[in-house]
């Protein structure tokens, strides 16, 4: 298939995107592959650049040419030329990228693409409206609360008083980040007020959750879009290298690692499985998706997000769990290329 792959973006993500294009790239066979990057500024380009200065973020070194869009023909132009795609994956996290944005330009454009639609992935996207869903469909989750911008600006020692009633230590992120972003693990009221600060300048949307102790972090990687082909991955378990599984331990820190399958039991990690398919199909998810739990001590789980374009690093758990399973690189791409073409093919 004519296939584009694009990456990068105006997001918090753009290093890890580049860094999950490039295994992307690499792995795809059989392809009439077109590369698509998009700067830090928002400004697209088709590029040839090689895979490896894709990873390193050198591509934008390149003479890239810019990218145009002709909607009446619904294809993108390259130097006067329209290019009709027969899919396109969006290896892009976070904003305008995982957050239903990218999905509605694609819509418009009628091309078919990888992932969740636009309104499962600003769902999933979107703490707050995630745990709203995860409620209505009882999915488990631990006690949590939110507040806006003005919220804060008009009663921010009340928002505190709220959130401290959650209990300590409590857990206070943006509504709308990936990759742990701005996430603070709080253990007084003045540390409650910092990280409502630090979180400002990430989303004007807060979220804050329970802090139970004893926690393993759980991640199952799901595939299909519906009932009757949704597949899990090997269940994995995450072994952080600090107390809060931020940004820096999932990318910087080596000592951070991926345990396949985890070690909490078979009947344990089914029955984590079933509730992460559960959470998928509630959301109206497609093609693809990470679903992330918290185990207590005591083997009770609830849910923490779902990550609708998880990463694709060479160190991320989607692609490890699957092919722990059996299921190449290869191969796995291909099948999310087909899910992408067949759910597209229900709507024309």
């Amino acid at each position: 298939m004519k296939t584009a792959i694009i990456f990068g973006g105006k997001s918090t993500e753009y290093e890890i995107s580049c860094l999950s294009a490039f295994n992307v790239l690499e792995n795809l066979r059989g392809h009439e592959v077109f590369k698509i990057g998009i700067t830090k500024d928002g400004e697209w380009f088709f590029t040839s650049a090689s895979n490896e200065d894709i990873k390193s973020g050198k591509w934008t070194e390149w003479d890239n040419i810019p990218v145009t869009i002709d909607f009446s023909a619904s294809t993108f132009v390259k130097n006067g030329e329209k290019m009709r795609f027969d899919v396109v994956f969006p290896v892009l996290h976070g904003k305008n990228g995982e957050d239903g944005t990218i999905q509605g330009l694609l819509e418009l454009l009628r091309i078919p693409y990888v992932g969740a639609g636009v309104l499962s992935s600003a769902i999933c996207m979107d703490k707050i409206s995630a745990n709203i869903f995860f409620a209505a469909n009882g999915i488990p989750h631990v006690k949590w609360d939110y507040a806006v911008k003005r919220d804060i600006e008009e009663d921010v020692e009340g928002v505190v008083s709220r959130f401290e009633k959650l209990g300590y230590p409590v857990f206070i992120k943006p509504s709308n980040a990936g990759s742990s972003v701005g996430i603070t693990k709080c253990r007084t009221k003045k540390e409650i007020f910092s990280a409502i600060q630090l979180s400002l300048t990430v989303d004007d949307r807060i979220i804050a959750e329970e802090g139970l102790s004893n926690l393993r972090e759980i991640e199952v990687s799901v595939m299909g879009n519906d009932s009757s082909d949704i597949d899990c991955g090997i269940v994995g378990r995450v072994k952080s290298a600090k107390e809060v599984y931020d940004y820096d331990s999932k990318y910087n820190d080596p000592s951070s690692s991926n345990i396949l399958p985890a070690d909490i039991g078979e009947d344990l990690r089914r029955k984590i499985a079933d509730i992460a398919k559960r959470a998928y199909r509630a959301c109206n998810c497609k093609g693809l998706a990470r679903v992330d739990f918290f185990l207590t001590g005591d083997d009770k789980i609830y849910i923490n997000e779902i990550n609708t374009l998880p990463g694709f690093t060479s160190i991320s758990m989607y692609p490890m769990a699957f092919a722990k399973k059996g299921v190449s690189y290869s191969e796995m791409l291909d099948r999310l290329l087909n899910f992408a073409v067949k759910e597209h093919s229900k709507n024309e």
